[in-house]
């Protein structure tokens, strides 16, 4: 993917040198490890909180880490988890990463080890987004946090794709846990890690009973699926949610053949197992393959599966992709997150919950709308850019292309930060924070303002959670050239907010204690709700009475200049199609007087359907 703002995501971070010092030697578990030095700060790479995943193993709860004989050294990043090579422009390859590779990293300040065993500082396990499809936990570099706050970070690695969330019949077998059954590989990889962070994080100076949970996009839906989950309850006690998707799939989709529509809300397992069918010549087409997978017995169906390499099962997982589906997510299996959900567990006031954060960026939907070709013109970048290769060139129309953004943006913050809230607040649990992040200082690239094209977009804030990011080059020359100093105040109050919660379970006035008091999510009429994170040449940091609901973005949208009426259906149409949780069957059925239901968005839908720009290059 070739838009700035990515290519600026993708090389998030630099890493500081690497020294050997024998104060890094911590003796965990499982073995000894030695970590680098980098002044302020220690770090260890590359640690092993699981057996590798694979063989037998795949399709199963991980199992605790071997133990090693001599010192691990922890100074090199392992590899990312299996996933498309080629998204975003990540990589050259088709595919990448290995099914090796639950691993983790920690960041703590420069301890020497008796210093860290008088210690009890505060745990941040960050985990990464990427749809749950893509990322890595060597993208973010938490030092900045870990120097300034005096926290510690475990960035955290679990299965994705089909090798992180699969159900399929075939592994619900006799003699097989609960958790194997579960279908919910990737939730059951953070549950292990944070039991391997309860087990040996006070050998780097950390309070195993003050882990703070904190994840952006994909990671966010992780982190507060942990919220849910019964298995992780008592392994962290604060969650930080950000940019993330809180509904989850529906289990019968999972592993049913798709209708003839071929719409589902998620990927089946079975039409995975067909693709396979046909690709290795069992089969000639889909209906042979599903006679072929029915004559089969579960076990064969196990084996098969466990056959095949990582780059042949998610070959058929994209052959498989369903209209309408949706992001990899959590299942609802009843054991490792509740049958009902996570959202149950906002209303649930018998739940066990912890303090929490919910936020979203002003402009979530800019990322994605940027790159859709029906709504900017995209061409080969040029002059001081060619080494970009394709480039935003116009937003096609730009009053259209703002008020779809600003809808999709609004039901993301309904759904993911004051709907939860609310719920949240309602069912006594009052230690409930919200935030919207508003920065958008970006600057004109070849006569295309950034700034309206991307604002404060999916993904920008970790910019700033993850200071040390505002100093790679390419961001500080093409992201925050003209805005660098406010950009920095701001990403310095941002990770005080952060750390003081981490200590506390409040964000309170920061650790600085200077900061505008963020107060926590009221349901009263008129009072504050969430606090506005932007930088001083805009509105800076304070709080807003501001609360969303559907009744109010429809009656916006209803009485929208910006849009004919043609177009408020169309914006409300693209609101709908998908798996989210964004519209009400009713809200659709009676916005203008029914007229959306009756229109027809068959050519919408084909351009819906559409590959984005670069999705593959």
């Amino acid at each position: 993917m070739k838009i700035l703002l990515l290519c600026a995501m993708v090389s998030l971070l630099l890493q500081a040198c690497d020294q050997t010092n024998p104060d890094t030697l911590r003796n965990l578990k499982q073995g000894s490890a030695l970590g680098s030095d980098e002044g302020a700060s220690f770090n260890w790479k590359g640690i092993p909180f699981a057996q590798p995943p694979t063989g037998e193993l795949r399709w199963l709860a991980p199992r605790k880490a071997s133990p090693w004989q001599e010192t691990l050294s922890a100074r090199k990043f392992r590899e990312a988890c299996f996933q498309p090579g080629g998204m975003f422009g990540a990589s050259e390859q088709e595919w990448t990463g290995s099914e090796d590779c639950l691993y983790l990293n920690v960041w703590s300040p420069a301890f020497t080890p008796e210093e860290a065993n008088t210690r009890k500082l505060p745990v941040m396990m960050w985990v990464h987004g990427g749809a749950n499809v893509i990322g890595s936990a060597e993208t973010y570099d938490p030092r900045q946090l870990v120097e300034k706050h005096q926290v510690i970070v475990v960035t955290v690695q679990y299965r994705m794709s089909s090798l992180g969330w699969f159900r399929h019949p075939a592994f619900r077998q006799q003699g097989t846990s609960l958790a194997d059954q579960s279908g919910n590989y990737g939730t059951l990889d953070t549950i292990m890690a944070l039991t391997w962070i309860q087990e040996n994080i006070a050998n780097f100076g950390g309070d195993a009973n003050n882990v703070t949970l904190f994840g952006e996009s994909a990671g966010g839906h992780n982190v507060i699926a942990l919220f849910a989950s019964p298995l992780a309850s008592g392994l962290f006690h604060k969650v930080i949610m950000q940019s993330g998707i809180v509904s989850v799939p529906d289990l019968s989709q999972s592993e049913s053949y798709y209708p003839q529509s071929n719409i589902s809300g998620a990927i089946s397992s079975r039409e995975v197992i067909n693709h396979l069918l046909v690709e290795d010549g069992q089969a000639n087409d889909r209906e042979t393959a599903i006679a072929v997978q029915e004559a089969m017995s579960m076990a064969e169906i196990a084996h098969y599966a466990r056959s095949k390499s990582p780059t042949e099962l998610l070959t058929a997982e994209r052959l498989a992709s369903p209209r309408k589906g949706g992001m990899t997510r959590a299942f609802p299996d009843g054991y490792v997150i509740r049958h009902d959900g996570i959202t149950a567990s906002f209303v649930d006031s018998e739940a066990a919950r912890t303090p929490l954060i919910l936020g979203t960026n002003r402009d979530e939907s800019k990322l994605f709308n940027a790159m859709s070709p029906r709504l900017v013109k995209w061409g080969e970048a040029g002059g001081l850019y060619s080494f970009i290769g394709r480039m935003p060139l116009e937003i096609l129309r730009p009053d259209y292309y703002d008020a779809t953004s600003d809808y999709g943006s609004g039901f993301w913050k309904l759904r993911a930060a004051d709907r939860p809230a609310s719920q949240l607040v309602r069912s006594g649990h009052t230690d409930t924070y919200v935030y919207r992040f508003d920065w958008d200082e970006l600057p004109e690239i070849n006569d295309v303002d950034y700034a309206r094209l991307i604002g404060a977009a999916h993904a920008m804030e970790l910019l700033f959670v993850f200071g040390t990011a505002l100093d790679n080059t390419l961001i500080k020359q093409l992201v925050v050239r003209d805005s660098y100093p406010e950009a920095q105040i701001l990403s310095d109050q941002m990770q005080s907010y952060w750390a003081e919660f981490a200590y506390t379970g409040d964000p309170g006035r920061g650790r600085s204690g200077d900061l505008p008091a963020w107060q926590s999510w009221s349901n009263e009429p008129g009072a504050d709700k969430s606090m506005i994170l932007d930088s001083a040449n805009d509105q800076g940091l304070g709080m807003s009475p501001v609360a969303y609901s559907e009744t109010l973005l429809l009656d916006r949208l209803a009485a929208d200049s910006r849009l004919n009426p043609r177009e408020r259906c169309e914006t409300l149409f693209a609101l709908s199609y998908g798996d989210g949780d964004d519209l009400s069957e009713e809200g659709w059925n009676n916005f203008s007087n029914g007229e959306c239901s009756r229109l027809d968005y068959s050519t919408l839908i084909e351009q819906l359907d559409e590959r984005p720009v670069d999705s593959e290059s």
